[in-house]
């Protein structure tokens, strides 16, 4: 993982990859640019049958060895070093979740519960699965899916209701809590606080 990749994470982000064990913040920051990525090509998606070519095109090289992924993609490179540490089912669900908003003007709730929960499943659980925690994570994943989606699409996300999910203290999951509180408006000594302390 470059630095200049790296940057392109928001501020957020890349503080809750800080917070992450040092081995696990490559693979970390590199299945928060792969959805970056898919939310990227839903953005700029003019026509819907384009960008499932792209998502196809992206599922493929995810799932291909290593020596047959296409070269000259940064995260595809980026994944090359992280020795298969980001299962692939993670890249599937990840996929699956922006595949469901494709060809939407609006979306609707069926869609965008649909999305929470595959992207929460393969973030938030993927790294849950990695510190090896009991905790049920998913119910801030969506949390975080659900406010993330609002943010980056506020003129196609109808309203839909937010639960409210106390966020965990434990240091472990710290970087999941980041993410979670930073799609909540806090101010930013709010969020360092809150990364310091764990409240």
């Amino acid at each position: 993982m470059t630095a200049d990749t790296a940057l392109e994470l928001s501020p957020p982000a890349r503080l809750a990859i800080a917070y992450a064990p040092r081995d696990l913040r490559s693979a970390f920051a590199l299945l928060l640019q792969v959805d970056q990525r898919f939310a990227e090509i839903l953005r700029n998606a003019r026509e819907p049958m384009i960008a499932q070519i792209k998502m196809a095109w992206w599922r493929e090289a995810l799932s291909s060895a290593a020596e047959a992924r296409p070269k000259g993609e940064p995260l595809l490179q980026a994944l090359n070093q992280v020795c298969d540490r980001i299962p692939l089912c993670a890249f599937e669900a990840l996929a699956a979740a922006w595949e469901h908003l494709l060809g939407n003007e609006q979306f609707s709730q069926e869609a965008v519960d649909a999305h929470a929960e595959l992207r929460a499943e393969a973030i938030f659980l993927t790294y849950a699965g990695w510190i090896g925690t009991v905790q049920d994570v998913r119910p801030i994943g969506r949390i975080w899916a659900l406010e993330a989606l609002r943010i980056a699409f506020p003129e196609r996300v109808t309203d839909c209701h937010v639960p409210s999910v106390p966020l965990p203290k434990a240091r472990a999951l710290r970087p999941l809590s980041i993410l979670t509180m930073s799609v909540q408006n806090p101010s930013g000594p709010r969020l360092i606080l809150h990364a310091l302390t764990g409240i």
